[in-house]
């Protein structure tokens, strides 16, 4: 048995055009991807397509020595026929992608051999489910595999994605390389867009052997550094990343800090745009945001509908009564959802959640009902609450219709924190959790120019406190500064899936993204923090309350 390694790339990339081409420690990634497998002397073919624009492709592969074939560029699967011709039927194929450079020969002959441990015709490292950062990806098959696809296989997908038949015919077997630190499955290391390129240029800068260096090291550095902490995560049924980008800014003078107003259009599409360059997922809005859903469904058909997903909001049903009739709830929410499809332009919606936890029970089933036929139509793939205090939560997640939760929570909020709260959390992990108000609508990071709200029975000097507190915190833990405490706070309780940042420019955006990627607090210093601050008095986390003190 023989193995070959065929790695599929092309320059029409529709997020990055030409990043096949993009230097990284001095070479084209697309040979960098090359050399690095077939440092041990495993036979690497680049299969590109034969389109003009792919000549530089099998120009610069020849350049540094490395073969290339060329084939169809709507039919990837004719490409790889053309790279393993001459192999035996039980020859092992592994296919990489130019676009994923952490791969090496040792994850190569590691693969292998697991595959061959576990006696099946199909192995992957990397996709859904796996131990190991989202860029460290291979598959391998044996030759007979490919060539019955290639006889076999007529739906589109299967021959631009190359393997969905053989998955079919074989299993799908993910298998996932001994001994991995148990966080790595939560980085990024794929080039998909220009901030992709930048994460992985920095990750081999300096390194004096680009091709010798192992995946693990670089895995090791990635996840030191804090350079790949944007990976998208796949709970229940969406993918989500850790940042999301809250849009009320951009339909609303919202917040006790903001000073800015509304951004202009230009503006707004801006901070959107930047959003997708720095791995932003999903966008928070809702129908009370103004024009923020309007404003999203300008820049989704401007072509970043392809690179954010959608998280919106039912609007408030305050004008429902608890006891309306089936007919009055549904006919409420059936025309919200229709004027979010026509703001977003959008035919479907992510996540779809409820304003107001109340609204969940009126017209008897009439809302549950109608959000299960939403999912059902396909029209919104998730549909949850947005939850203002723990005993909402709790009665929400004994839902078995509730897949998606937001609330508030911040190192000063304790509630969130109690045995009740956390038990109610572990029993449904499929749920995804997402964490408004992390800095205190501003104020915990405004310093001496927040203007904290005066709250009735509260000592006038709190704010200085707190503010004093949270900078001996910062100190004391080593953080960048006070956002940065915030965001390690709340992104070190694992039952956080991600956290809603509002922005106001695009520095704002991409601020925030670099410090998502830094290590979360430890259990330790959680505690420490609750020691420090104490539990401080509801009325004042709670910004619901601060217009009735």
């Amino acid at each position: 048995m023989s193995i070959r390694v065929v790695i599929q790339s092309r320059l029409s990339s529709s997020r990055l055009p030409g990043k096949a081409l993009l230097t990284i420690a001095g070479q084209p990634m697309v040979v960098l991807a090359a050399r690095r497998v077939a440092r041990d002397g495993i036979p690497v073919v680049v299969a590109t397509s034969s389109e003009p624009e792919d000549d530089a492709i099998a120009q610069v592969a020849a350049d540094f020595g490395v073969t290339a074939v060329r084939g169809s560029l709507e039919d990837p699967l004719s490409r790889f026929m053309v790279a393993t011709e001459g192999m035996a039927d039980d020859d092992i194929v592994v296919r990489l992608t130019a676009d994923n450079v952490v791969p090496d020969a040792d994850l190569v002959r590691e693969m292998v051999d697991l595959m061959q441990t576990a006696g099946v015709g199909y192995v992957r490292v990397g996709g859904p489910g796996a131990a190991v950062p989202y860029g460290v990806a291979a598959e391998a098959f044996p030759a007979r595999l490919l060539r019955e696809a290639d006889a076999e296989a007529v739906d589109r997908a299967d021959r631009e994605h190359v393997t969905p038949y053989i998955r079919r015919v074989a299993g799908d077997k993910l298998i996932n390389p001994s001994d991995l630190p148990e966080n790595w499955g939560s980085l990024r290391c794929t080039v998909d867009a220009l901030d992709d390129y930048d994460r992985v240029w920095r990750l081999f800068e300096g390194d004096p052997d680009p091709i010798g260096v192992s995946w693990r090291e670089l895995c090791s550095r990635l996840d030191s550094t804090g350079l790949g902490r944007l990976r998208v995560r796949r709970k229940n049924v969406i993918e989500q990343g850790p940042y999301l980008l809250g849009t009320v800014q951009l339909g609303l003078e919202y917040g006790a800090a903001n000073t800015k107003g509304l951004p202009t259009d230009t503006e707004a599409y801006q901070i959107l745009n930047t959003a997708a360059e720095v791995g932003v997922s999903h966008l928070d809005t809702a129908r009370a945001y103004g024009d923020s859903e309007k404003r999203i469904g300008t820049a989704l058909a401007r072509g970043l509908g392809e690179r954010l997903g959608v998280v919106t909001k039912l609007r408030p049903l305050d004008d429902v009564p608890a006891d309306a009739p089936a007919g009055w709830a549904r006919a409420a929410l059936d025309a919200s959802v229709a004027e979010s499809l026509r703001n977003l332009r959008a035919s479907k919606i992510d996540a779809l959640l409820l304003h107001r936890t109340r609204d969940l029970y009126k017209g008897g089933t009439a809302i549950r009902d109608g959000l299960r036929d939403l999912r059902e139509n396909g029209i919104v793939t998730l549909t949850g609450v947005s939850v203002m205090t723990p005993v909402e939560l709790i009665e929400v997640l004994a839902d078995p219709e509730v897949g998606y939760v937001q609330l508030p929570f911040n190192l000063v909020d304790t509630r969130w924190v109690t045995p009740e709260v956390t038990a109610a959390l572990v029993a449904r992990p499929d749920v995804v959790i997402t964490v408004r108000s992390v800095f205190l609508q501003g104020l915990l990071v405004g310093g001496d120019n927040a203007r904290w709200p005066v709250i009735e029975g509260v000592d006038a000097d709190y704010s200085r406190v707190i503010r004093r507190t949270v900078d001996e915190l910062v100190a004391d833990f080593g953080r960048a500064n006070a956002a940065d405490l915030c965001l390690a706070y709340v992104l070190g309780h694992e039952w956080v899936t991600s956290v809603v940042l509002g922005a106001d420019t695009p520095a704002q955006v991409r601020e925030q993204a670099e410090l998502i990627r830094h290590k979360p607090v430890t259990r330790e210093q959680m505690r420490e923090v609750r020691a420090r601050l104490g539990d401080l008095p509801e009325a004042l986390v709670d910004p619901a309350q601060w217009k009735q003190s």
